[in-house]
C-alpha cells in the first residue's frame, strides 16, 4: 500500500494484517474516489474522519493532500497498532488522532463540532455492510450535522449491497461501482443562495 498523491506521494504504508476483515482499497479506486470528491467541490480538506479506518489508507491520503486534521476510528487492536506506525512513519502525529472505538456507536463524534468535517470515509467490513445497513444509516444521520456545507461521506460496500435509505433532503447521493465494490457518496447540500440578495 502507498500514498498516491500530495506531500507523501509514493511513500509506502503498512497494509492490514488480516485482509478478510480489513480490506485495502486499490490505488485505482482511491484515485477515482478523490477525483470524485474534487468534482463534488471538495477542493481542500479541513477535518476528515476515517471510520473503520484499518491501517489508515484513506485518512493518511487526505493528510498527504493537505487535510488539517484526521480522526481515525477502529476497534481492531492489530490494525490500530499498524496505523500508529504509519502515522509515525509519515510524521503526521501532530495532525492525527486515533480513537479505539466502536464505529457504529458514534461516541467519538462528541468531540467533533457541527459543521467541522470536510470528508468522512466509512468502510465497514464487507460482512457487516448488509446486516448492519440500518445501523450504518443511523451513523450517517449522526454524521450529517458534523459535515460542513458540501461535505461528503463516502461509504464503501460490496456491489450487491444497497446503501442505507435516507431522507433525500439530508444528502445528495450518488453511487459508482468498481468491480466487486461500490462507493456511495452522501453530500451535505450547499446552502441555497438568497435570490433576494441579488435584487
Amino acid at each position: 500500500m502507498r500514498i498516491i498523491a500530495g506531500a507523501h506521494r509514493g511513500r509506502s504504508i503498512r497494509p492490514p494484517a488480516d485482509q478478510k476483515t480489513t480490506r485495502p482499497i486499490t490505488d485505482r479506486v482511491k484515485e477515482a474516489l478523490f477525483n470524485r470528491l474534487h468534482s463534488l467541490g471538495v477542493l481542500g480538506y479541513g477535518r476528515v474522519l476515517d471510520i473503520y479506518c484499518g491501517t489508515g489508507s484513506m485518512g493518511l491520503e487526505a493528510l498527504s493532500r493537505g487535510a488539517e486534521h484526521a480522526l481515525f476510528v477502529d476497534r481492531d487492536a492489530t490494525a490500530l497498532r499498524l496505523l500508529r506506525q504509519n502515522i509515525d512513519t509519515l510524521g503526521e502525529t501532530h495532525r492525527a488522532r486515533v480513537e479505539p472505538a466502536d464505529a457504529l456507536a458514534g461516541a467519538y463524534l462528541f468531540g467533533v463540532g457541527d459543521g467541522e468535517v470536510t470528508a468522512a470515509f466509512l468502510d465497514p467490513p464487507y460482512a457487516d455492510a448488509d446486516p448492519q445497513r440500518d445501523a450504518l444509516g443511523a451513523l450517517l444521520l449522526k454524521l450529517h450535522p458534523k459535515l460542513e456545507p458540501g461535505g461528503v461521506v463516502v461509504l464503501r460496500t460490496p456491489s450487491d449491497v444497497d446503501p442505507p435509505a435516507l431522507e433525500e433532503a439530508l444528502f445528495d447521493t450518488a453511487s459508482t461501482r468498481y468491480g466487486g465494490m461500490t462507493l456511495h457518496f452522501f453530500q451535505s447540500p450547499l446552502p441555497v443562495a438568497d435570490e433576494a440578495a441579488d435584487v
